[in-house]
């Protein structure tokens, strides 16, 4: 059998203190007695001589009591002297007494006289915390009730006698009700998923029905020869979960148990594993790996990135080929030595972006250069979006993109969770009329970035849950949608508004307002002020145009038959430009012909006659 050693850290007063229990320590006498000399500090006789040598061995205050005068069967405390004892166990709260100290006075043991001995007694649950229980004349009697104190495992014991002599003579200590097992401050896996059985050595499919149920990897691992584990098989892999959070302690925080009969060793029975960790069952990394009959000590810190606590373990088969192991790693089961804990919640974000990083400058459609006033600036994304035609915006071009932060948490809540705005010169919203797409990335850890959509001006909200199960993200990046813009600068960046951690923001009064824009601002081709000539012509037909809102404008040429026979502007055109399209018709014969003009939501049509 393996030894488990627990290793946890109480926390008295912003002191850690560092405590070892052996998991396999068991008390073998007939009762539950103190097995342990924790720490001992012997006093002198009341005449300042030392305390003889059969009455200083500290061993002799271990184990059941021998309750006679027997030399040698005691340890005096000397005057002002203490002993710290550990029980065999944890003694428990019940009625009555629970714990007798016993003291060896060779006058008896009833109190009252001019030796009397006495000692004060102080108890402990963990040997950090310690609580008072009062003060024992000769044999004494403890009630757990009258401290209130659950259970113990450590009594201390300080000389307070006041006459002559060499002090307290403790005989030893006995439980009345026994000792049961102390209460483990760390945990193990409870949940058992996303279980991939890999293959046999020789590649064949596992298949072996007892030695794959998950089950067997929860709970305290068995830590023996018997069938109580899961089979990972070759390259196979299981995640186990916890009932609350592993906190990221000092030094060890996981502990992969494997099993492998008769205990071999890595050398002779190769089984290997990689061990993963995750804050919040999306992102994993790796912390180390486990081998062969060992107990793997692993450690939070050791994942890439600052890990506070985690939730899930992924335990992934490295088994080496040509092992003649048939199966693969087995697990036997995982311990969280830090405990499973209720998750502290993670500061809020605001309602705005505090910080960028990573911004890449792209092109204009052309591959030119943008113009500095849209790109000089990124910061201009940080903030409350201003939602004006004013250049406070970051142009992300064609190939760019900007990654933001919150400051804070953001967290994933029923309905959108961002609302990422774009600025749209004269307050175009829709996307149809105004070609400006970006895609939206969120992540936890500024490593693992994962799609959550894709925004335009007028279909601008963001549900965390669209790119997984995530509680809460950190990080948004906002990368240009290069296939689906088409204007020249591409996707021009406002802001971005964190709707569940803004409490001022109001996102289904905003959708009403935006939506009610969107109605109003839809540009009406009756509104381009439409021209064309010279009309009859010969040659060249001229359309001109100067719209009042930016839109997208198609120009086709139709005959009197319907037929589509050219177009001639398909593209953005801004707002108080005016534009010039020419047509020519040297290959027409003579006749009627029909310019038909479309917006995003309505069209209109002029006539123009080709005289030859």
């Amino acid at each position: 059998m393996k030894n488990i050693t627990k290793r946890f850290f109480p926390f008295f007063c912003g002191v850690a203190a560092l405590m070892t229990i052996n998991l396999n320590a068991q008390n073998t006498q007939d009762s539950c007695n103190a097995i342990e000399v924790i720490a001992s500090t012997q006093g002198t006789t009341s005449s300042g001589a030392l305390v003889n040598a059969n009455r200083s061995d500290v061993n002799a205050a271990l184990y059941t009591p021998d309750k006679s005068n027997a030399a040698g069967g005691f340890y005096s405390l000397g005057i002002n002297g203490s002993i710290t004892l550990g029980l065999g166990g944890a003694v428990y709260n019940q009625p009555g007494t629970d714990i007798t100290i016993y003291e060896t006075s060779f006058s008896g043991d009833n109190c009252g006289g001019s030796d009397d001995e006495m000692a004060l007694i102080e108890l402990s649950q963990d040997g950090s915390t310690w609580v008072e229980y009062g003060t024992v004349c000769r044999d004494g009697l403890i009630d757990l009730n009258d401290v209130d104190l659950e259970y113990v495992t450590q009594i201390k014991i300080t000389d307070a006698t006041t006459g002559s002599g060499d002090g307290y003579d403790l005989d030893g200590i006995e439980a009345v009700n026994g000792c049961e097992e102390i209460p483990s401050e760390f945990c193990y896996g409870s949940t058992a998923f996303d279980y991939v059985p890999g293959l046999n050595s020789d590649g064949t499919t596992f298949n072996v029905a007892e030695r794959m149920d998950t089950n067997k990897a929860l709970g305290l691992p068995e830590m023996d020869d018997s069938m109580n584990f899961l089979s990972l098989g070759y390259g196979g892999e299981v995640t186990i979960g916890f009932d609350g959070v592993v906190y990221n302690n000092e030094g060890p925080d996981i502990e992969v148990v494997e099993t492998t009969f008769g205990n071999a060793s890595f050398s002779n029975y190769p089984e290997s594993a990689d061990i993963y960790v995750s804050q919040n069952g999306i992102d994993f990394y790796l912390i180390g790996s486990v081998l062969t009959d060992n107990a793997g000590d692993l450690d939070i810190s050791n994942a890439p990135i600052a890990l506070a606590y985690i939730t899930e373990v992924k335990i992934v088969d490295t088994t080496p080929s040509g092992s003649i192991s048939e199966d693969g790693f087995d697990l036997d089961g995982v311990i969280a030595l830090t405990g499973c804990n209720e998750l502290i919640e993670p500061t809020p974000a605001g309602c705005y972006p505090v910080d960028y990083f990573n911004y890449v400058e792209g092109t204009k459609k052309n591959g030119g250069v943008i113009d500095a006033i849209r790109t000089e600036t990124p910061e201009n994304t940080l903030g409350a979006p201003e939602g004006t035609d004013d250049y406070v915006f970051t142009t992300l071009g064609y190939g760019g993109e900007i990654t933001l932060t919150f400051g804070g948490a953001v967290y994933n809540q029923a309905g959108p969770d961002l609302v990422v705005v774009e600025t749209t010169f004269q307050n175009t919203w829709g996307c149809e009329t105004y070609g400006e797409y970006a895609d939206v990335y969120v992540s936890a850890d500024n490593i693992n970035f994962h799609f959550a959509g894709t925004v335009c001006k007028s279909d601008n909200a963001i549900d965390i849950s669209d790119a997984g199960d995530f509680d809460f993200i950190y990080y948004v990046k906002i990368v240009n949608n290069n296939e689906l813009s088409t204007t020249e600068d591409a996707y021009d960046l406002d802001g971005v508004i964190a709707v569940g951690t803004c409490e001022e923001f109001n996102y289904a009064a905003y959708a009403d307002e935006q939506y009610r824009l969107l109605s109003v601002d839809q540009i009406s081709a009756n509104d381009l002020g439409v021209t064309t000539h010279p009309n009859p012509t010969s040659t060249v037909s001229y359309i001109e145009f100067t719209p009042k809102t930016t839109s997208n404008i198609l120009i086709e040429v139709f005959d009197i038959n319907g037929r589509n026979i050219g177009q001639v502007f398909n593209q953005e055109a801004y707002s108080g430009q005016s534009y010039t399209a020419e047509f020519n018709v040297n290959n027409l014969a003579s006749g009627l012909y029909i310019y038909k003009v479309t917006t995003g939501n309505s069209s209109i049509t002029k006539k123009f006659v080709v005289n030859k």
